[in-house]
């Protein structure tokens, strides 16, 4: 639940270094985003406001609202972390080959798009020791992957150190397996992140 008139001061709010902005964070997760108090605020405040929610957090859905009324459909059976929504993700999301994406000042998200199959060791491997030494830079993960003999497509989604995964529906013939990953966080380096998951690819 979002107050679309205080929220911009609340995202722009400098902490104390180590502190993380709890508002950036909760935008970051959010799978909807209910934004509350329209009625208070001119359309071109509400714009910009929108613009910018969208620009922390692209794949969640922003539901306008006022005295924080909303259709239950809305809010109930929302399916948050819900791994076959994964499958679903914004395609766009990942129209470039290792794309970046900056959000706020201090959070960016780095989109890996890559054809052939993954070593699912190699894969647990990497990302044990990434999540373990990076995790809490690290605010969301997620991804849709082809793992060598595995005829479903493997799919994942994790919060900090926290994560999981498992197969869902099966490629389709004819389909491209492509393996599609984003991290969202701070301090991400893309380049480290493209070559440990280059290294999971089979030769």
């Amino acid at each position: 639940l979002v107050d679309a008139k205080h929220v911009i001061q609340h995202l722009d709010e400098v902490k104390p270094e180590g502190a993380e902005n709890e508002c950036v964070e909760q935008v970051v997760f959010a799978d909807r985003i209910l934004l509350n108090k329209t009625d208070l605020v001119s359309p071109e405040h509400l714009e910009e406001v929108e613009k910018r929610l969208r620009s922390i957090n692209r794949t969640g859905e922003v539901i306008r609202c006022e005295r924080a009324v909303v259709p239950l459909d809305k809010v109930l059976g929302v399916r948050a972390f819900d791994l076959q929504r994964v499958v679903d993700m914004d395609p766009g999301f990942l129209a470039e080959e290792g794309h970046e994406h900056t959000h706020d000042s201090s959070i960016t998200s780095v989109g890996i798009q890559k054809d052939g199959m993954l070593d699912l060791a190699k894969l647990n491997k990497w990302m044990s020791t990434l999540l373990k030494d990076k995790g809490v830079d690290i605010y969301r993960s997620k991804g849709v992957l082809s793992i060598q003999g595995m005829k479903e497509k493997f799919v994942f989604q994790g919060v900090h150190m926290t994560f999981n995964g498992e197969p869902t529906t099966e490629w389709k013939e004819g389909e491209a397996r492509v393996n599609r990953m984003v991290f969202i966080g701070k301090n991400l380096d893309r380049k480290e992140l493209t070559e440990g998951f280059d290294a999971c690819l089979l030769p």
